[in-house]
């Protein structure tokens, strides 16, 4: 009896291991379709802590687990004269509309988040951008992103006014004092 017992329940495990048909693995799921990196520039005027800018960058990623990162990177005549970054959580609803909070301050990063047509759309009301449109980075994309990042890097990490907290890498990640730094 208890053989016929195991033998059932490795049945039914086979069964729901395998009942899946190929046209059911066709698309992504809308946690599936949005990983990974994400990246926009834009012209736009402002000014973030009394720096003027005249164009914007947004690098957003997106991790298996739920949680992501943010940057935003600032230019004023073609050179990048501020920088923003931090932790997020995220999640995906099962009609694919997606929200993102600052891990620390639990804020929006933005409004009517979502893909569409392998874009990732949002509306960053704080920075007067609707619509804003998210595709995959290029290479050149990468490039430019790893020369931002290097700059910021020479003014001490995103802060870049000494305040920033350096850290260890360790098994633990980063203590909330070194996730987020505003210039």
């Amino acid at each position: 009896m208890k053989t016929k017992h195991i033998l059932i329940c490795m049945l039914a495990a086979l069964l729901a291991l395998t009942s899946c048909s190929d046209d059911d693995n066709t698309s992504p799921t809308p946690a599936k379709a949005v990983l990974g990196e994400w990246f926009t520039q834009v012209n736009t005027n402002g000014v973030l802590d009394g720096i003027p800018y005249d164009a914007y960058a947004l690098l957003v990623t997106f991790q298996e687990d739920g949680h992501g990162l943010f940057t935003q990177y600032f230019f004023k005549d073609g050179k990048l004269v501020n920088a923003l970054g931090s932790m997020t959580d995220y999640t995906v609803d099962s009609n694919g509309n997606i929200s993102i909070v600052v891990s620390e301050v639990k804020v929006p990063l933005g409004e009517n988040v979502h893909i569409a047509s392998d874009k990732l759309i949002l509306d960053m009301s704080r920075f007067n951008l609707r619509g804003l449109t998210l595709v995959h980075p290029t290479d050149t994309h990468k490039q430019m992103i790893k020369e931002w990042d290097s700059i910021v890097e020479e003014w001490g990490g995103i802060g870049g006014d000494g305040s920033t907290t350096a850290t260890e890498v360790t098994d633990e990640g980063a203590s909330e004092p070194a996730r987020v730094r505003n210039r």
